[in-house]
């Protein structure tokens, strides 16, 4: 199985979830059996003309699942027809978070936990806008 996590910096399993997962620059992609790491830069972010129209990861990634703080309903959506899971992270380092899902105590996004339904802090949202 394949895990992807937003990150700002790569710093191996101590890297730090970032904050958004629609704007990340790069992801890193763990394999669970391997433990191998595999850094990838977001397509999104690099893509001319209609960025809506265009999936994070290619088919020959094999993700099989992403943990992130927030995200927008679109990445959920796309994701979600690509049959990826989608995780919320509970804690910082990708480490801390791959720990909590072997234990299986990560728990799958709900569409409510989904930062665009509140777009501010004060409101509970992550604060930026989609």
């Amino acid at each position: 199985m394949k895990i992807a996590f937003p990150v700002k910096e790569n710093n191996g399993l101590e890297s730090i979830v970032d904050e958004h997962f629609g704007v990340a620059q790069t992801f890193l992609i763990v394999d669970l059996e391997t433990r191998k790491l595999e850094l990838k830069d977001n397509r999104k972010l690099l893509a001319e003309g209609s960025k809506c129209k265009i999936g994070v990861f290619k088919k020959k990634d094999q993700v099989d699942a992403v943990v992130t703080r927030c995200m927008g309903d679109g990445s959920q959506r796309s994701l979600t027809a690509s049959n990826i899971k989608v995780f919320q992270a509970q804690k910082e380092t990708i480490l801390e978070n791959l720990e909590l899902l072997e234990k299986d105590e990560l728990k799958l996004f709900h569409i409510f936990d989904f930062c665009q339904i509140k777009k501010n802090k004060k409101e509970g949202g992550c604060g930026h806008h989609h």
